[in-house]
């Protein structure tokens, strides 16, 4: 009904201690420990899924986001977009870390699970263990500043890679 639209699609994130799903959610075990550098809604989501293998999750997100930025989809956008400005910031968006950036994070994310033992653990739950992937993350986005905070600041559930 809004061909123009830009999507958006966000991961779930449980925030902080009072809202009654986040409760029920921290009863039944489903929270994670991630850290809240990533709860941005697109790069993580600190909620296990109740009706989903991580695998099927990240698959369908995979899915849905190649949808959403295949370049027919963009094209349509396009071409529904009559306002010059809008057409050009859609595009902009679609070929940057909003659209394709976010397949490719979620597809190593993926990846991930299949061949890094820490990453699956750590979704799981059996280990607060940040994953490498992520404490690397935090490192290249602090660029600089990531010897400014205490040490176990940084990523405080996980050991520095050095």
């Amino acid at each position: 009904m809004t061909p123009g639209a830009f999507p958006a699609y966000s991961l779930l994130s449980a925030f902080g201690q009072a809202a009654p799903l986040n409760l029920d959610l921290q009863r039944d075990g489903r929270v994670l420990s991630t850290p809240f550098h990533f709860l941005d809604n697109n790069q993580a989501t600190n909620v296990r899924p109740e009706n989903y293998t991580w695998n099927a999750l990240y698959d369908n997100i995979i899915g849905l986001r190649a949808h959403s930025f295949s370049w027919r989809a963009i094209g349509r956008r396009l071409r529904a977009n009559h306002v010059p400005t809008a057409r050009y910031l859609n595009f902009v968006r679609a070929v940057s870390s909003e659209g394709f950036g976010r397949i490719r994070h979620d597809s190593t994310v993926r990846r991930l699970l299949d061949q890094d033992a820490s990453v699956r653990q750590f979704f799981e739950g059996e280990s607060e263990s940040l994953p490498v992937f992520y404490t690397d993350s935090v490192r290249k986005d602090l660029g600089h500043w990531w010897d400014a905070p205490p040490r176990g600041l940084r990523c405080a559930t996980t050991p520095t890679r050095t």
